[in-house]
């Protein structure tokens, strides 16, 4: 088992922001949650890394407890949270972003252009200077060099230009079958049948609860259902 939420409840001073979660994810896993705003899904990441919330109940990582465990401690097992705004330095180039995220002066440009061949044009560019798009793209690169075996994601393709989103799907799909990236990914609602192209199963949040948990396939036959909690 890569990932185990049991009875999870998380909150922001006295405010609770998710009620009883459960959650189990395999390796090799593409797991899609999705809801509307304020449903608890960055909420849900955050609990996971151990930042901004106050939580009970248990979350494991391969069988080892990190509910309690400092943010800095479980990156280091091999988690990797990517923020809606994708995290990148701004007053430093992208290959020097990717320098410090690898805790060395050496990365792999072939690697990196095999992965998504539009990062040359970007290596030496400030980022500060790329598009939102291009910036959440080079975050999810950034994982490459940080090699993590599961990789959280809040929003990656929201405010994307539609070609952006598709070079997104793509990219995660790669991420997943060559480098054997488990990934939990959230997104909001509207973007369901983008996730389930390559999502393995779906999760729905309300108002902080699970309220549908499905494989793909069956989700696909049960979308209209699903959007009545999406309000879609």
């Amino acid at each position: 088992m890569m990932l185990k939420i049991e009875s999870l409840n998380a909150y922001y001073s006295r405010l609770q922001a998710l009620f009883d979660i459960n959650l189990e994810m395999n390796k090799g896993e593409i797991i899609g949650v999705l809801g509307p705003n304020g449903a608890g899904k960055t909420t849900l990441l955050k609990s996971i890394i151990n930042v901004e919330v106050s939580k009970t109940g248990r979350i494991l990582f391969k069988d080892v407890e990190i509910t309690t465990l400092p943010t800095h401690k479980i990156a280091s097992l091999g988690i990797y949270y990517i923020p809606d705004y994708g995290g990148l330095f701004p007053g430093l180039t992208i290959i020097e972003n990717l320098q410090l995220a690898a805790n060395s002066k050496y990365v792999s440009i072939d690697e990196l252009k095999e992965f998504y061949p539009p990062i040359i044009d970007l290596l030496n560019r400030k980022a500060d200077s790329l598009s939102g798009g291009e910036r959440k793209i080079v975050s999810i690169i950034r994982s490459i060099v940080v090699k993590p075996e599961l990789l959280l994601l809040d929003e990656p393709t929201e405010g994307m230009a539609p070609v952006m989103v598709d070079r997104t799907i793509k990219l995660l799909k790669k991420l997943n079958e060559e480098k054997n990236m488990s990934i939990l990914w959230i997104e909001p609602g509207a973007k369901i049948r983008k996730v389930l192209e390559i999502a393995d199963k779906i999760l729905i949040l309300a108002a902080g609860r699970i309220v549908y948990v499905g494989e793909s396939e069956k989700a696909l036959k049960e979308i209209d259902e699903i959007k009545k909690y999406l309000f879609i």
